[in-house]
């Protein structure tokens, strides 16, 4: 704001100075004209009064030539040369008082009564020279006394004219130093009105520099702050930068994780589809299990129907005991395969080779065992359908155990594709840190930068309070 006021003030004061210059330039222009003018006025007045005093001079001479040119005949010749010079002198000096003359430098003067004058001493002039020629031709009593009549009134013109002269002379004189008061006059006036500016000036400058210190002062202790806070943003845009090249470390780390975790996603993919597969070939071998166990019953119903039969029933048997062994052993395998679900499957396939085993035993001992024949056939029914039973359940646990292969096959197919947008997004962020870090520089720079602008400027503050101070103690 105080600057702003002193620019406000310096444009104003050098407007002030201007006007005084150009009105002190006009006055001194308007003064040396008036007194150049008067001065030439003055000059032509004096050779006014110098040529009407000639007049009267030259003609006292001229009379007195010719009368002395009528007392000495040899000097005739040179006397009658110089009265015709002094004639021909003084028609020339009043017609240039009456009319100007360039060659004389006379200016018609403009007075009534000294135009008047000369018209009453031409005139008389002309008579005069009138006379004087009749004397030059014959000299007598009464043409003399006629000459001195006429000389008497002619002095008397030209002294009038002569005086005439110094009246008007005297009067430009009067005027001129009525025109030097004046111009006395408006330059005192101009000169009051200039002190009067002067003082304005200095009063509104010692305001203007009173303000302009106290601002400057503030300006100062403003820029020593923001100087500080300049310093304070370049160490935090420098711990900023720390940060976010610590941060682009990180995320570099967190990539390299993440493509690692890919790596195992994909391997976890792998062995769940491996993990489906076994488990779809479980379920076809339980599928055929189920038929075996659905042919052991029928095998069991027909050993009922044809119990005639023995012999060849212990055969089949037997071979069905061999058979059911290696189903059962098998099974157990396939069961431990099954892992936890297959623990019932595992009981079942050690009840069938346990049955395998009596199958053989009965077989061994058919002939004894006939009539319990019956009751085993029964036994083998019921242990046939508990065993379909288990069969149907194991396919169903198996059919369970797919679908969860399926699930965690998904699960890690979505992992693999989070962690694959995780692995990107990672890079993104890594280009975007890195364009901070790049930004960040740039305002650190920018930060120094400005903490020297603002040095230089309260270097320039400070010389700018030394300057109001010294333009305070000027003022």
């Amino acid at each position: 704001m105080a600057i702003r006021s002193f620019g406000r003030l310096k444009n104003n004061v050098v407007s002030y100075l201007q006007v005084i210059i150009i009105a002190l330039s006009l006055a001194s222009v308007f003064n040396l004209a008036v007194i150049y003018r008067q001065i030439n006025t003055m000059t032509s007045d004096g050779r006014i009064v110098n040529y009407a005093g000639i007049v009267r001079g030259k003609t006292q001479r001229l009379i007195k030539l010719v009368l002395v040119q009528q007392q000495t005949e040899a000097a005739n010749s040179d006397s009658h040369q110089k009265i015709g010079t002094i004639i021909f002198e003084l028609d020339e000096i009043i017609k240039g008082l009456r009319e100007g003359d360039e060659n004389l430098k006379l200016i018609r003067v403009e007075d009534k009564k000294f135009q008047s004058n000369l018209e009453q001493l031409e005139q008389a002039w002309q008579q005069l020279k009138v006379t004087l020629n009749e004397i030059g031709e014959e000299s007598t009593v009464e043409k003399k006394k006629r000459l001195l009549e006429q000389s008497e009134a002619y002095w008397e013109l030209a002294n009038e004219t002569a005086f005439s002269a110094e009246a008007f002379t005297a009067r430009h004189v009067a005027d001129s130093k009525s025109l030097a008061i004046i111009l006395c006059g408006v330059s005192l006036f101009l000169l009051i009105v200039i002190l009067k500016i002067s003082q304005d000036i200095k009063v509104r400058l010692k305001n203007t520099v009173v303000d302009l210190s106290s601002s400057s002062s503030e300006i100062a202790t403003a820029i020593a702050e923001q100087e500080r806070v300049a310093s304070q943003q370049a160490v935090s845009v420098h711990e900023t930068t720390t940060t976010m090249d610590e941060l682009e470390a990180s995320c570099h780390q967190s990539t390299e994780q993440a493509q690692a975790a890919v790596a195992a996603a994909q391997q976890a993919l792998q062995l769940a589809e491996d993990g489906t597969q076994t488990v779809m070939e479980t379920l076809a071998g339980m599928s055929a299990m189920e038929k075996k166990v659905e042919a052991i019953a029928e095998q069991i119903v027909r050993l009922s129907e044809q119990t005639d039969q023995i012999n060849g029933i212990s055969q089949l048997v037997s071979e069905l005991a061999n058979q059911t062994n290696m189903l059962a052993l098998n099974s157990s395998v396939e069961a431990v395969r099954a892992g936890e679900h297959g623990k019932g499957f595992a009981l079942v396939a050690n009840e069938i080779r346990k049955l395998a085993d009596q199958s053989q035993q009965s077989a061994g001992k058919i002939g004894m065992l006939i009539s319990e024949i019956q009751k085993a056939i029964n036994s083998a029914v019921m242990v046939t359908d508990e065993g379909t039973k288990t069969v149907k359940m194991t396919v169903h646990i198996t059919q369970q155990t797919e679908q969860a292969f399926a699930g965690v096959a998904n699960a890690v197919n979505k992992v693999a594709l989070n962690n694959q947008q995780v692995s990107l997004n990672l890079k993104q962020q890594i280009d975007a840190i890195q364009q901070v870090v790049e930004a960040m520089e740039v305002i650190s720079r920018g930060s120094q930068e400005t903490a020297a602008g603002l040095a230089q400027t309260r270097i320039g503050t400070e010389h700018l309070n030394e300057a109001a101070l010294l333009l305070r103690q000027m003022v």
